[in-house]
C-alpha cells in the first residue's frame, strides 16, 4: 500500500518541535508496516506578513531561489517530499490555493516514483485536510483526516455562528475521520455531523521510559511542566498554585520547561515571590534534555485550559510518572486513580490541593503500573495497528 501523508505541521531545521508528535506517528507506522510505503508531503512556507513589506519581499526572493521539489529517504519505506509555498493571511484570497498547488506537485512526484497512491492521510482538517479533499476531487484517491485542533474549531473558523467551509467541507467529504480524543470527536460531531474513530497520539517508548533504579535524589519532590509558555496552558494558575504548595510543603519544587510569550511573566513572578530556589524556568532545551526531565521528576502537572489530547501527559506516564491535569478535553480519556488526578480548569485552589496530595501520596502511584497502562494504550505498535486498521477499511471499501 502507498500512503501519501499530509501534515499541517512538520519539524524541520528551523523548528524541530512543531508537529513532532505527527512525525513520531509516521515513523512508527513505517517501522511496524514494512510492506507499505509512507510518503510525507512537507511544505516550506515562505510567509508574507502584511505589515512587514521588507520581510515579505525577502520571502519572495528566497522562495524564487528555493522553490523546487526535494526527495529525501528517511528509511526503507519512509520518505519526505519537500516543496515550497508562499503563505499569507487567510483574510486575503488565494493563500490556500498556493498550499494546494504545492501539495499537488508533491502528489504527482510521489505517484511518478511509487506508482498508484492508495490513500491520503491528512493531519488537521485545515489546511492539510482541505488539500486532501482537492486531491481526491482531481485524482479520486480516498482520504482520511486525523484532527488535532483544540479547541475545535478555532474561533476564526466561526463566522456568524456558522463553521467555515474550509473546515466543514474537508470533514464531511473525508472517507473517515480520526479524533485524538473522545471530547474532540464529540465536538466534530456537534459542528459537522460527522462521526470519528478515536485513536490517540503516539509516544516513543524507546525515548520516554522509566528510570530502572527510580529517582536518584529523594530530598526534593519535583513537579515538572513542559509546554509552550502561553496563557492557555494555565501558566498563571500553575504559578499561584505552586506558590501556595511551596508555602505548605518545603520539599516541593517545580521545573517549568518551555518557551513562549509568558517567559518574562514567569521570571517576574518567581522574583516577586522570592521563589528562585523553588521554581526553576528552563528555556534552553533539546529533545534529550526534555526526556531527562521527564525521567527524573517525581510527578507532572499541566493545568491547561483546553487540550485536544495532551501528548506531554502521556510522555510523563511513559516514564512511570503520575500526572495532574485539568478536565479540559483530552485528559479525561486517560487519567484514572492509578496514574493521576483530574481537577477543574482555572481552579487554583484545587490545583494546589492536588499538588499537595500527590506530594504526600507518591507511594500510591506505582511507576510500573503507570508505564504498563501507557504501553497498552499509547505505544507505537498499539497506535500503529489501530491506524492501519482504518487504512485497510477505507482502501478495501474503495476497491
Amino acid at each position: 500500500m502507498n500512503i501519501f501523508l499530509i501534515p499541517s505541521w512538520y519539524p524541520d531545521e528551523k523548528n524541530y518541535v512543531q508537529g513532532i508528535f505527527i512525525k513520531e506517528q509516521f515513523n512508527a507506522l513505517a517501522e511496524f508496516k514494512r510492506d507499505s510505503n509512507f510518503i510525507v508531503s512537507h511544505l516550506r512556507n515562505f510567509n508574507l506578513p502584511l505589515k512587514k513589506p521588507t520581510e515579505s519581499l525577502r520571502s519572495v526572493v528566497d522562495y524564487s531561489k528555493q522553490h523546487k521539489t526535494i526527495f529525501k529517504e528517511q528509511g526503507p519505506n519512509l520518505s519526505v517530499i519537500e516543496n515550497s509555498a508562499l503563505a499569507w493571511t487567510d483574510k486575503l484570497k488565494g493563500n490556500i490555493s498556493q498550499q494546494v498547488k504545492a501539495r499537488f506537485e508533491n502528489f504527482l512526484f510521489a505517484r511518478k516514483k511509487f506508482g498508484h497512491i492508495d490513500l491520503i492521510h491528512a493531519h488537521v482538517s485545515y489546511p492539510a485536510g482541505f488539500a486532501a479533499m482537492k486531491l481526491k476531487e482531481r485524482y479520486g484517491v480516498p482520504y482520511i483526516i486525523t484532527e488535532h485542533m483544540g479547541p475545535f474549531p478555532f474561533q476564526h473558523f466561526i463566522k456568524k455562528g456558522k463553521l467555515s467551509e474550509k473546515i466543514s467541507l474537508p470533514v464531511k467529504n473525508s472517507d473517515r475521520m480520526i479524533a485524538v480524543s473522545s471530547s474532540l470527536a464529540d465536538k466534530i460531531k456537534e459542528y459537522t455531523g460527522k462521526s470519528s474513530v478515536v485513536i490517540p497520539n503516539v509516544v516513543n517508548e524507546n525515548e520516554f521510559l522509566p528510570l530502572p533504579e527510580g529517582k536518584l535524589n529523594n530530598d526534593k519532590i519535583t513537579f515538572l511542566t513542559v509546554c509552550s509558555l502561553i496563557e492557555s496552558k494555565g501558566i498563571n494558575e500553575l504559578l499561584h498554585a505552586a506558590k501556595n504548595a511551596c508555602g505548605i510543603n518545603e520539599r516541593i519544587e517545580f521545573i517549568i520547561a518551555g518557551n513562549g510569550v509568558m517567559k518574562k511573566d514567569i521570571l517576574s513572578f518567581i522574583t516577586a515571590h522570592d521563589l528562585s530556589d523553588r521554581i526553576f524556568l528552563e528555556t534552553d532545551l533539546d529533545r534529550k534534555k526534555v526526556t531527562e526531565h521527564f525521567r527524573n521528576c517525581d510527578a507532572y502537572v499541566l493545568p491547561s485550559h483546553h487540550e485536544s489530547f495532551g501528548v506531554s501527559y502521556i510522555e510523563a506516564m511513559a516514564c512511570g510518572k503520575p500526572v495532574i491535569a485539568t478536565d479540559c478535553g483530552g485528559p479525561a480519556d486517560f487519567i484514572n486513580s492509578d496514574n493521576g488526578l483530574l481537577v477543574p480548569v482555572n481552579d487554583i485552589e484545587e490545583i494546589s490541593n492536588a499538588i499537595l496530595y500527590m506530594a504526600e501520596h507518591l507511594g500510591k502511584y506505582d511507576r510500573k503500573v503507570i508505564n504498563k497502562y501507557f504501553m497498552e494504550n499509547f505505544s507505537r505498535k498499539v497506535v500503529s495497528e489501530k491506524i492501519f486498521s482504518v487504512y485497510e477499511e477505507v482502501t478495501g471499501a474503495n476497491r
